[in-house]
């Protein structure tokens, strides 16, 4: 027998319904939002709030993850059953916050160390060291060195390479290197943003992926650029949504769900740049990002001609790789607020 497909309350694919909560979100659609989390509920939960914090790293201009983390943290089974005011509360916050792609662009063409790179950066010697290789043959403490100068650069391509070229082979140390530089700010809002981050990025499973590190880089630099006020939005949304008011009928999905990454969207010959137009322009309430007018055909290279090279260094020992990981913990409490 085939695997059971997972569907929605309504008999939706989940992956559709998923794409739908997305979407929706970005656009600021109300009623396919709450019709989206209500198909979730209550077996995708957890899903679903996944999704949420994808959308505020993902899709928001402004520093939203550490609400919806805390939101879902609020987010408990009582002796009555579950309380949705955190989710309701959350999805307000994701439907009213400023949008802009700057953490997906920078993923998708910044994150990225596919061919080797020196450097001009007045940052000591990248000297080889068998114990402390990256994947591209960097030494590992140089490229941390690289990286931090090139937050205060501004440098968001220097900062993706270094970051992701590090990522590879150690990734605890790469999420330690871009909380002590966010630390070093001394801005409390910040840090506690890129906390958030690398927290959202271990709950939603992902735990080295791009995007909650792309988010980090992006904002340190913009409030490099143009201080924290940059970041700043009202709290409140003018409208709090209820769960309530979702609709219980089978609705037909809207014609934005079905994009080059579901099976009905490649069967009407989607691809990844109608994808990239489509949620550009789509972005509402829109505020103005870094990279609005910036080129992607460096992902579309990648994306056909692959993300990695076969010419990779010999990695260090795995004793050496834990000894790096695990140097020290990684606690909110460990840097200065």
């Amino acid at each position: 027998m085939g695997k059971e497909q997972a569907i929605s309350r309504n008999g939706h694919s989940i992956f559709e319904i998923s794409s739908l909560i997305q979407k929706a979100l970005r656009r600021s659609d109300t009623r396919m939002a709450l019709y989206a989390s209500a198909e979730m509920l209550p077996k995708y939960r957890n899903y679903l709030w996944k999704r949420l914090l994808t959308v505020s790293a993902e899709d928001c201009h402004d520093m939203m993850t550490s609400k919806i983390m805390n939101l879902h943290e609020k987010d408990i089974c009582g002796a009555n059953g579950w309380n949705n005011k955190p989710l309701e509360d959350a999805l307000s916050l994701l439907l009213a916050a400023r949008k802009n792609r700057d953490a997906d662009y920078m993923a998708c063409n910044l994150f990225n160390s596919r061919n080797k790179r020196e450097f001009s950066l007045d940052c000591g010697t990248d000297t080889f060291d068998p114990n402390s290789a990256t994947k591209n043959g960097h030494n590992l403490f140089f490229l941390k060195d690289v990286f931090n100068h090139s937050i205060d650069l501004g440098d968001y391509d220097c900062a993706g390479y270094t970051a992701n070229e590090i990522r590879v082979y150690y990734p605890n140390f790469c999420w330690d290197m871009i909380v002590r530089k966010a630390s070093s700010f001394g801005l409390p809002e910040l840090l506690s943003e890129v906390v958030a981050l690398k927290s959202a990025d271990k709950l939603t499973n992902f735990d080295n992926t791009l995007l909650f590190r792309s988010k980090a880089i992006v904002l340190m630099i913009g409030v490099k650029k143009n201080g924290l006020s940059y970041y700043k939005d009202d709290d409140s949304p003018e409208e709090y949504v209820n769960l309530s008011d979702a609709p219980t009928e089978r609705l037909r999905l809207p014609d934005y769900v079905f994009d080059c990454h579901t099976y009905l969207g490649k069967s009407r010959g989607k691809t990844k740049r109608d994808f990239v137009k489509a949620e550009q322009e789509a972005l509402f309430p829109r505020k103005e990002g870094e990279f609005d007018s910036s080129s992607w055909e460096r992902f579309f290279y990648m994306s056909k001609h692959g993300f990695w090279t076969d010419e990779y260094t010999p990695r260090p020992s795995k004793e050496r790789i834990d000894e790096i990981e695990n140097n020290k913990p990684i606690s909110l409490f460990d840097y200065e607020l």
